[in-house]
C-alpha cells in the first residue's frame, strides 16, 4: 500500500522526529522504500548551516511540492510531507496529487498547538531559532 503522511505543526513540536519514526517503523529505514519532503531543506548551504531568508519560501515550497510529486511518480511506498502546514490550502496540492496517483493519505497534527506551556518549550527546542511570539502567531492562524 503507497501511503503519504502530511504532517502538521508548529516548529520544535518534533514533526521531523516524527516522519523518522514513521520510517524507522514502517520500512524500516530502507532508503528505497521512503522520501521525506521538507522545504526546511532548502535552507540549508553547503556547510550544512540553516539559514532561513522569507524572500525564498515561496521558491522553496514550489520546489518541495516537485520532489514530492517526483516521489510520488516513482511510487515510493512512503511519501512524508513535513512541514508546518498551518493552513489548509498549505498542504492541499500534496493531498491532491497523492489521491490521483493512488495514495492513501494521512494528516497528522504533531504536539499540541493551542498549549501555552508547549509553544514554550517548542521555542526552546525548535532547530531554526523561531521565536516564540512567531510561533504563538501560528499557532493563533492554525487551521483544523
Amino acid at each position: 500500500m503507497k501511503q503519504v503522511f502530511i504532517l502538521r505543526g508548529l516548529p520544535g513540536s518534533g514533526k521531523s522526529h516524527y516522519a523518522q519514526n514513521l520510517v524507522d517503523e514502517l520500512v524500516a529505514g530502507d532508503e528505497t522504500q521512503y522520501a521525506i519532503c521538507a522545504t526546511d531543506d532548502y535552507f540549508y548551504n553547503e556547510q550544512g548551516e540553516y539559514h532561513f531568508d522569507k524572500f525564498k519560501l515561496s521558491e522553496f515550497h514550489n520546489l518541495n511540492l516537485a520532489r514530492y510529486i517526483n516521489a510520488l511518480a516513482e511510487g515510493i511506498p512512503l511519501v512524508i510531507v513535513d512541514n508546518t502546514n498551518i493552513k489548509k490550502w498549505e498542504f492541499v496540492a500534496y493531498a491532491q496529487a497523492a489521491h490521483a496517483l493512488g495514495y492513501q493519505v494521512k494528516e497528522v497534527v504533531v504536539g499540541e498547538i493551542k498549549d501555552k506551556s508547549l509553544q514554550h518549550l517548542y521555542a526552546k527546542r525548535n532547530t531554526h531559532n523561531v521565536a516564540l511570539r512567531t510561533i504563538s502567531k501560528m499557532a493563533y492562524m492554525f487551521e483544523w
